[in-house]
């Protein structure tokens, strides 16, 4: 017969790894086109130069922000080895920090960088469609009102929507100091954790009358911290790949009359269109 005590006490929740999710942060072929095109920079040695040739200025000025999303991207799986750290660490008394602060860290890193992600987007999405709006008033809301393409809008009102509760929480952890739980008995991990750290470690209960076992709650704590990983990067990078569609589309429609009226002469190869470049990956493949 099961007793009230049994009853009160939680399920011990999963501490066996997820399988992780790697993102691929530069594998579109937008992301390659204005790569490539970004060469021509070598031809100058300022941007007083850059500005008198339109073409040139427009594509180093996307390499720019290609360069600055697709490095967030990548950087998000910093924070995956972080939450599948191998080895795992096995001594935390002469590790730099406690098992809960490495937690609390990779968090931090998670939410932020995750977040700005979308910044990134929505300053390339101002740059490629050249709407002139300042970095720190780059929205979706005015990127609308600037007429941006509703495809483009909806994609962004999409990657906002999935951001949600994640942004939610960067928010109030960055500008209020509010934190979340790992465990169950977060307390008593955080306590645990420390005494490890700094001391010989603790021995006894937690609230719910189980031995006190500082291995097993920070597992719990990252299989926790790696669903939430897992779920907001996989539909990420499928997000991305669509609104780099869009972007690819209005970039070519914009950059090919300012590659043919330029006179340069540093146009060699770069008047290739995304025709050009499909039909090139196509034959590779």
């Amino acid at each position: 017969m099961t007793t009230d005590e049994e009853l009160a006490k939680p399920k011990r929740a999963r501490s066996a790894p997820l399988a992780r999710h790697i993102l691929k942060s530069d594998h579109h072929a937008f992301i390659g086109r204005v790569y490539e095109l970004s060469i021509v920079g070598m031809n100058f040695d300022s941007w007083d130069e850059v500005n008198k040739h339109p073409d040139c200025k427009y594509a180093l000025e996307a390499n720019e922000y290609v360069h600055a999303l697709a490095s967030r991207v990548e950087s998000l799986n910093l924070v995956g080895n972080l939450l599948w750290p191998k080895p795992l660490p096995t001594n935390f008394r002469d590790f730099p920090v406690s098992r809960y602060e490495w937690l609390t860290v990779a968090l931090d890193v998670f939410l932020v960088r995750y977040v700005s992600v979308v910044d990134c987007a929505l300053l390339l999405t101002n740059q490629v469609f050249q709407c002139g709006i300042r970095a720190r008033n780059c929205t979706v809301e005015t990127l609308r009102k600037k007429g941006i393409a509703p495809t483009v809008i909806a994609i962004l009102d999409d990657m906002l929507v999935d951001q949600g509760q994640l942004r939610a929480e960067r928010n109030f952890r960055v500008h209020q100091g509010v934190e979340r739980g790992f465990t169950q008995d977060d307390a008593t991990f955080r306590m645990a954790a420390l005494f490890e750290h700094r001391y010989r470690g603790i021995k006894g209960e937690d609230q719910f009358g189980r031995r006190i076992n500082v291995t097993r709650f920070f597992k719990e704590a990252l299989v926790e911290l790696q669903r939430d990983f897992n779920r907001a990067t996989r539909r990420l990078v499928r997000l991305l790949d669509t609104l780099y569609d869009q972007l690819w589309e209005e970039f070519e429609e914009r950059f090919g009359p300012l590659i043919r009226a330029a006179t340069h002469g540093l146009n060699a190869g770069a008047k290739k269109n995304r025709k050009a470049v499909d039909s090139e990956s196509c034959s590779d493949t």
